[in-house]
């Protein structure tokens, strides 16, 4: 497909009003779930969700204390993810907004971003500038917690194959990697195909 098309908030938008979401697991992930509880590489803190969809993993983190933006392109799905929100009693600070245009607003402002499926749903082209504005909205000393989706070299997208090296060589400019695994909690239909990596940022 045209990579440039992802680039669309109309693109997105059509997939929430169609439900045309494929990639929506209809809960928030069981591995952010596990980091949330374990309380291991992240603890109640300022915390960015991008690419945050309907927002289950917006919801989740704000049950355990997180001051919670989430941001995503699509009007509809922020659309969903407030009304879900005000469903649990929780306040999620939501924005429908391109990811980015996010920097200049919130330059150094967050403790930790959680990434899932971003950033294999942006175009491939634009990775290096989204490893930039990511470093950019983080303080320095905090965390980004990527986990990559798919990394098993599947053609198309999106979702677009992640390369895990690649991926560590755009982000290592900003951040120093803590940690790195396969052995998570994925759901049985992406089991092998993801991997949860922590980073701090220099």
């Amino acid at each position: 497909m045209n990579t440039e098309i992802v680039s669309s908030p109309n693109y997105w938008n059509d997939k929430y009003i169609t439900n045309n979401t494929g990639w929506d697991i209809k809960s928030s992930n069981p591995v952010f779930i596990d980091l949330l509880t374990e309380n291991k590489f992240i603890k109640p803190c300022n915390l960015l969700i991008t690419g945050s969809g309907k927002g289950y993993d917006a919801i989740a983190a704000a049950k355990k204390n997180y001051k919670v933006t989430a941001v995503d392109f699509s009007e509809k799905a922020t659309e969903i993810a407030k009304k879900m929100a005000e469903e649990n009693s929780v306040k999620v600070n939501f924005l429908q907004k391109d990811i980015f245009n996010l920097s200049s607003e919130y330059k150094n402002y967050f403790d930790a971003v959680y990434d899932y499926t971003i950033y294999c749903a942006i175009n491939p082209g634009r990775r290096k500038e989204y490893a930039n504005v990511i470093s950019e909205v983080i303080k320095p000393g905090g965390k980004l917690i990527a986990l990559l989706f798919p990394v098993d070299g599947q053609p198309g997208g999106p979702p677009f194959n992640i390369d895990i090296l690649e991926f560590y060589k755009l982000f290592s400019k900003y951040f120093q990697m803590e940690f790195s695994t396969f052995n998570i909690n994925s759901i049985k239909s992406r089991k092998g195909k993801e991997v949860l990596q922590i980073y701090k940022k220099k």
